[in-house]
């Protein structure tokens, strides 16, 4: 396989944009990215895009082409990646393998998602279809209720407390005040986090996630052609999957994700790197217990010690291993489809240095 390189990288700010329409979003971020990039977007050969609810938010089908053709990038292949909240990383995933495997020399990662277009009640019941609707999603099992289940069951096996949910969402807000393409800039005291209403026990206000409009792309290429084009180049050495049981009731367990683990050690042999080699992390915090059992499952922390690792700052801007400092999807947002581009691109600039307040000091994996 050919090593893989990041030569362009961009995200437009996340918030609720109900002044801007979703070719706005595109546009900026691909454009963004290319410009970024250095080439011209006549050398990217396919397109990559991660989308969830395209059809539903937006009324838009196809948007593969209807990026690609925004874009002015013309008659060359392009895929929609479809995987709820991994559409993003998935993207990522088969632009990655285009590019190693030889089939393609430049392409283009972008994920986008508009979601402030419906009625809270409608918005919900979209994202609930990323579950098995059938059998859950109608029964009222949303992604709320779903992960609560996760972290009773942490709470009850390990000992996790509120006080580590809460300070896993103050963390992340803090976080994301130092950074200027978040949706929430504003740091949220532990108290406040504490208090505030609960949604479904033991998850509060604070441990949700934002519904969130934004764009981020990339421009990924071979690492021979990226050292003649980007004076930072950003190596990708490794993108992996992993899958497990799609219904919640065919799960074996409620404290671990089996496609968290099985990629995370895929990824690790192909890169030939460590854990104690990362210096920065950006992972999935929907909520805030899938922070805690997300660090666990990568292999950081022994299985039931995320919460403690956590309350004792560890993942704080300044410890051993700082986690989600673009603010995660707590204080950033969480625009479905193009969480996992945006998660990409905030490494990227932390490997770039060019991440103001929130830098991790020499940040090289």
């Amino acid at each position: 396989m050919r090593e893989v390189s990041i030569i362009g990288a961009y995200q437009t700010k996340h918030g609720n944009h109900a002044d801007k329409h979703l070719r706005e979003l595109v546009t900026e971020a691909g454009n963004g990215a290319i410009k970024d990039s250095g080439i011209d977007r006549k050398e990217i050969q396919a397109v990559y895009v991660g989308n969830y609810a395209g059809n539903e938010f937006n009324s838009q089908n196809t948007m593969a082409s209807y990026v690609s053709t925004i874009l002015g990038i013309g008659n060359v292949p392009s895929y929609r990646l479809e995987g709820a909240c991994a559409s993003g990383g998935l993207a990522l995933n088969q632009g990655f393998h285009a590019v190693a495997s030889g089939r393609f020399d430049t392409v283009l990662v972008l994920g986008v998602e508009k979601m402030n277009t419906q009625d809270p009640t409608k918005t919900m019941e979209i994202v609930s279809k990323g579950q098995d609707f059938e059998f859950e999603g109608k029964f009222c099992v949303s992604g709320p209720s779903g992960f609560a289940l996760n972290a009773m069951r942490h709470m009850h096996e390990f000992g996790t407390t509120k006080e580590m949910l809460s300070t896993v969402a103050e963390k992340n807000y803090f976080h994301g005040s130092k950074n200027p393409y978040a949706h929430k800039q504003k740091v949220v005291s532990f108290k406040n986090i504490m208090n505030a209403r609960m949604v479904t026990t033991p998850l509060g206000f604070h441990d949700m996630s934002l519904v969130t409009d934004a764009a981020a792309c990339v421009v990924i290429t071979t690492r021979e052609k990226a050292k003649s084009l980007s004076k930072k180049p950003v190596s990708i050495k490794a993108s992996a999957v992993g899958g497990d049981y799609f219904t919640l009731s065919m799960k074996k367990d409620s404290v671990s994700f089996p496609a968290t683990v099985k990629a995370a050690e895929e990824a690790f042999k192909m890169a030939n790197v460590k854990r104690e080699d990362i210096d920065v992390l950006e992972c999935h915090d929907c909520f805030t217990i899938t922070e805690i059992i997300n660090i666990e499952d990568l292999g950081f922390v022994e299985k039931g010690k995320g919460g403690f690792y956590t309350l004792d700052g560890h993942t704080r801007l300044g410890g051993k291993l700082p986690v989600n400092t673009s603010g995660g999807l707590k204080a950033k947002g969480h625009p479905v489809g193009a969480t996992g581009v945006g998660q990409v691109v905030e490494m990227t600039f932390q490997l770039r240095e060019e991440s103001g307040e929130r830098q991790v000091k020499n940040a090289r994996t």
